[in-house]
């Protein structure tokens, strides 16, 4: 039997050492949840408020794991091919015309890791090209540069050849077949969220709203950033990845473009990249020391992350609000690999009585 009793106690200790106001947990395997909890606080200024089981949380950078899936899909119905290049969907020029789909999915584009854009550009519709005049910082294929820019790219490509927003491409091919009931861009203000930080501009708290400025400036609709769920929906996402990409019977990705996608496809770099989604190589990340060489996962700037061990199935999801009230606080760091070398040390307990 699985015993959450250390982990309750290391996040009880994270929320009192102030790593974050609020978390909530979900650890499971291939075969289902094994256990879920909501701890803290979703709002501690301009008032303290209680963390709920339902609190939906602005996943961040996980949002790129979605957006990798429908390019998958595109992928899947011959929409899309991982040699594509930009000049085929934009007018780009002569330096980023040979990057690929996959250079974008895998971080090795050599475009910029971030920009002000929000604040270099007049509109929305100006950003692709803003970023596609950007200077490279390599050749592309070269090195693994994480780039939220790219992902930007990459879900103006989606739109393009899914005939729709992100937004609701995530919600026909994504949320509705999964049954992510709560999982959205742009959610309703009938849910409760986890806030972040300050907004100068509004000055008002972030709650609801994405705490990326990129996103936010694209009306909170991105490849990069955007969507906000709750730990019920991670963990059904979660299950669908550590079944690869099959759901209660439903197929979501097929099985051998889901093992493709999450090889590591960057072996020559320190980083291991496979399609969206980070692989671990060796070299010491965010799921610690104990999860399998090859596991996969990915992990969000507002305190966010979802692992999967590629030998035991395990996974763990981990939604914070690290970032309330400020993002100066980077203590969620070691704590997010010491609670991981946790998880699966209990669970390989668990699974040898």
């Amino acid at each position: 039997m699985f015993n959450a009793k250390n982990i309750d106690e290391l996040i009880r200790k994270g929320l009192k050492d102030e790593i974050f106001p609020g978390a909530a947990i979900s650890i499971g395997d291939k075969n289902g949840e094994l256990f879920r909890a909501a701890y803290g606080l979703r709002q501690i200024l301009p008032h303290e408020l209680p963390l709920e089981g339902n609190t939906l949380f602005d996943v961040a950078s996980l949002t790129k794991l979605f957006t990798s899936l429908i390019a998958l899909k595109l992928i899947q119905d011959n929409r899309l091919n991982l040699s594509d290049t930009l000049s085929k969907f934009f007018d780009a020029p002569s330096d980023k015309s040979a990057i690929t789909i996959q250079h974008l999915m895998t971080h090795t584009s050599g475009i910029a890791a971030h920009e002000h854009v929000y604040n270099l550009v007049e509109k929305p519709s100006d950003t692709a090209a803003f970023i596609l005049n950007m200077e490279l910082l390599n050749t592309p294929g070269k090195a693994v540069v994480y780039s939220c820019l790219g992902y930007i790219l990459l879900g103006k490509i989606c739109e393009m050849l899914g005939g729709n927003t992100i937004d609701n491409l995530a919600k026909q091919w994504l949320f509705k077949p999964m049954e992510l009931d709560s999982a959205a861009y742009n959610p309703s203000n009938k849910h409760t969220f986890a806030a972040t930080e300050f907004d100068a501009t509004t000055d008002k708290w972030l709650c609801g709203v994405v705490h990326d400025e990129n996103a936010r400036f694209l009306d909170g609709i991105s490849g990069n950033a955007g969507i906000f769920a709750n730990i019920e929906d991670m963990a059904r996402f979660a299950m669908m990845l550590t079944n690869k990409g099959v759901i209660e019977g439903k197929v979501i990705i097929e099985k051998g473009l889901f093992e493709e996608a999450i090889k590591n496809l960057t072996p020559h770099c320190p980083e291991g990249r496979g399609l969206g989604f980070e692989v671990k190589s060796g070299v010491l990340i965010s799921c610690g020391n104990n999860f399998s060489v090859g596991s996969y996962g990915h992990t969000g700037f507002t305190g966010t992350s979802l692992w999967v061990d590629i030998e035991t199935g395990l996974y763990v999801v981990l939604l914070t609000n690290r970032v309330h009230p400020t993002r100066d606080n980077a203590k969620h760091i070691p704590f997010r690999r010491e609670l991981h070398d946790l998880c699966a040390a209990e669970y390989r307990r668990s699974v040898e009585v």
